[in-house]
C-alpha cells in the first residue's frame, strides 16, 4: 500500500513538472527537435519495426503537453508517421529547412500577441506548441493550447509533393499558397480561438462568427491582410453570398463553408470565414468603443445558438430579424414523406430534389444495441428524389435508425431528421 501511495506520488510530481516545463515559454520547439533526432536514427534502418520503436524513443515518448493533444484530436498514430516518412522521404527533406527557421518567426508572434493584449487587456495566457502531425490540420486549439502541425503550416512552394497520392491532392495545393509567409497570421489567428468559448456543435452561423472574428482580430494584430483565398471573390459577390447564406446559416453542418474544399456553387472554399469576418467589420465599425467591440466578439457564448442569434440581430447586419429568417429556414427544410421496406431494402421519398453527394445516417434513441445497420449504399434515382439502401434485419428486434441532418435539399437546407423504427413492440 505504501508502495504504490509513492508510486502516486510520483506520477503526480512527474505530471507537474512536465506540465511546468512544456509552458516555461510562449513558444514551445521542442518536439520539432525531437521529430528531427527520430527521423535521422530512422533513416539508419530499413527495417518498418525498428523504425517504429525509435520514433517512439525520441518523439512520442518525449511529447509536451501540446504535441501529445495533436496526437489525440487528430488521431494520429506512430504507425502512421512511420508509414508517411517511408513513403515521402523527399516531402520530409525538402521541408526541413523550413521547419529551421521557427526561430527567426519568433519575434514576429510575439509581436502580434502583445498588440492583441492592447486591444484584450484580459487575454488569458496561452501558449503555442510547434508539433509535427501527419497533415490533418495546420493549426488548432485546445483549451489555452494553440496546437500547430509545422509539416503543414511551414511549407511553401517549393515544398516537394510529388511523392503524394491524389488523395492529398488538398495538401498539394496549400504548399502552393506558400504557408510560411502567413505563419505568424496563423498563430495570431489560432490564438484569439484560446480566448473563446468553442462551437463544434452549435450552427453554421456560430461556427462562421467565430472563425470570421478570430481572422478579424488577426489583420488587426498583425498589420496584415487575410490570405484566403475566396476573401477577394466575397468583396465582389458580397449579396449573392449572403443571400445563400441566409438559406444555410441555420445548419448544423458547416458543409463546404468552412475547413473543406468540396465543391460548391460559387467555386471558392471557406467562405464561412468571409462572411464571419464581414459580421465582425460590421459590429466594430459601427461601435463607438472599438474595444469593447472585440470584447464582444472575444467573450461571444458561441456554444449558445441563442445568444448568437440576439448578438447578431442586435448588430443589425442582416435587414431581417433571425426570428424570421429561422421560420423561412424551418419551412424550406426537405422532409422524408414516406418510407417503403421489403425485407431488407428500404425506400426513402424526400419532399423535394435532394444533394446527391450528402447523405448521414445515425442510432435512434434506443442506441447502439437496437441500431438498423446500413449494409449497403444503392443511392438517388435520377431525381434524387428517391434514396434506396439495404440495412442488416433482425427478427423479432426492434431496430432504429435516424436518417440526419447531412442530408441536403439541392438548395443547401438540412433534412428534418427522420426516426425509422422496425419491429417495435
Amino acid at each position: 500500500m505504501k508502495k504504490s501511495i509513492l508510486f502516486c506520488l510520483f506520477l503526480v510530481l512527474f505530471a507537474a513538472c512536465k506540465n511546468e516545463k512544456a509552458t516555461d515559454s510562449l513558444l514551445v520547439v521542442s518536439d520539432l527537435d525531437n521529430f528531427w533526432v527520430a527521423y535521422d536514427e530512422m533513416k539508419k534502418t530499413t527495417d518498418s519495426i525498428e523504425q517504429l520503436q525509435i520514433l517512439n524513443k525520441y518523439f512520442i515518448d518525449k511529447a509536451s503537453l501540446g504535441q501529445e493533444k495533436l496526437f489525440e484530436v487528430r488521431r494520429y498514430t506512430p504507425e502512421e508517421y512511420v508509414s508517411n516518412i517511408r513513403n515521402y522521404p523527399g516531402f520530409y527533406e525538402s521541408v526541413r529547412k523550413n521547419m529551421g527557421k521557427i526561430k527567426t518567426l519568433e519575434p514576429e508572434i510575439e509581436k502580434s500577441l502583445q498588440a492583441f493584449k492592447k486591444i484584450y487587456p484580459k487575454m488569458k495566457e496561452a501558449h503555442v506548441y510547434l508539433g509535427v502531425g501527419n497533415y490533418r490540420t495546420p493549426g488548432t486549439t485546445v483549451g489555452q493550447m494553440v496546437l500547430i502541425g509545422s509539416e503543414m503550416s511551414l511549407t511553401d512552394a517549393n515544398t516537394n509533393t510529388t511523392e503524394f497520392p491524389e488523395r492529398l491532392d488538398y495538401f498539394k495545393n496549400y504548399t502552393k499558397e506558400n504557408p510560411i509567409h502567413n505563419f505568424g497570421f496563423l498563430c495570431a489567428h489560432e490564438f484569439v480561438h484560446t480566448q473563446q468559448t468553442e462551437a463544434m456543435n452549435a450552427n453554421l452561423l456560430s461556427k462562421c462568427l467565430r472563425e470570421g472574428s478570430a481572422e478579424y482580430m488577426a489583420v488587426l494584430t498583425t498589420g496584415k491582410a487575410s490570405t484566403i483565398p475566396g476573401f477577394p471573390y466575397g468583396e465582389k459577390n458580397k449579396e449573392k453570398i449572403y443571400e445563400q447564406f441566409k438559406k444555410e446559416m441555420f445548419n448544423n453542418h458547416h458543409s463546404y463553408w468552412l475547413w473543406s474544399s468540396q465543391p460548391n456553387r460559387f467555386g471558392h472554399r471557406d467562405l464561412g470565414y468571409f462572411v464571419g469576418y464581414q459580421i465582425s467589420d460590421h459590429h466594430y465599425k459601427n461601435s463607438k468603443d472599438k474595444n469593447q467591440a472585440l470584447a464582444d466578439l472575444i467573450e461571444l457564448d458561441y456554444a449558445d445558438v441563442e445568444a448568437v442569434k440576439a448578438f447578431v440581430d442586435k448588430i443589425g447586419f442582416f435587414e431581417q430579424p433571425l426570428s424570421e429568417l429561422e421560420k423561412e429556414y424551418q419551412k424550406n427544410q426537405p422532409e422524408v414523406i414516406k418510407v417503403e421496406q421489403d425485407k431488407e431494402l428500404f425506400t426513402l421519398h424526400f419532399s423535394e430534389a435532394m444533394n446527391p453527394d450528402s447523405r448521414g445516417f445515425d442510432y435512434g434513441p434506443l442506441g447502439e444495441d437496437h441500431v438498423l445497420s446500413v449494409s449497403e449504399i444503392v443511392g438517388f434515382n435520377e431525381d434524387s428524389t428517391v434514396f434506396v439502401f439495404t440495412a442488416k434485419v433482425t427478427p423479432e428486434k426492434e431496430q432504429q435508425v435516424t436518417v440526419t441532418h447531412r442530408f441536403l435539399s439541392a438548395n443547401g437546407v438540412e433534412l428534418k431528421p427522420y426516426l425509422i423504427s422496425i419491429n417495435k413492440k
